[in-house]
């Protein structure tokens, strides 16, 4: 839904005729890295350039090496799915589960991605 939104208001300020179309460009650290990711691979028409910062690109891969695995449960399966609470134990997502995390990754869209895209990435973050 986030991506949708974005492109909501991206349409939106583009119909004001105000801006470029042809030098639409998304940057985006963090959460806002995960998303600007998903942007460039989900609508590569519209974007002609991209600067990720620390993004999450493989919810699956982050799911057991992460410092906040119930994100990967909740963003890759939906609110409830994670059930880690007790004594701070993690359970391992199943192959199944993996895979619908992979399908709701930036990664997925790899394939599509046309515009030149700088990713930003430190040597110890344990979420890219």
């Amino acid at each position: 839904q986030d991506v949708e939104d974005c492109m909501a208001a991206l349409r939106a300020a583009l119909d004001t005729e105000c801006y470029d179309r042809s030098r639409v460009a998304v940057v985006g650290g963090s959460h806002g890295g995960f998303l600007a990711a998903h942007l460039v691979g989900q609508h590569p028409e519209v974007f002609k350039a991209a600067c990720v910062r620390n993004p999450v690109t493989n919810i699956a891969s982050m799911a057991t090496a992460t410092d906040i695995p119930d994100w990967t449960f909740v963003e890759g399966l939906g609110l409830g799915q994670y059930d880690g609470g007790d004594g701070g134990k993690q359970r391992a997502p199943s192959a199944e589960e993996l895979a619908v995390m992979w399908q709701r990754s930036p990664c997925a869209h790899v394939d599509k991605v046309t515009a030149p895209t700088l990713i930003a990435l430190g040597l110890s973050d344990r979420r890219g």
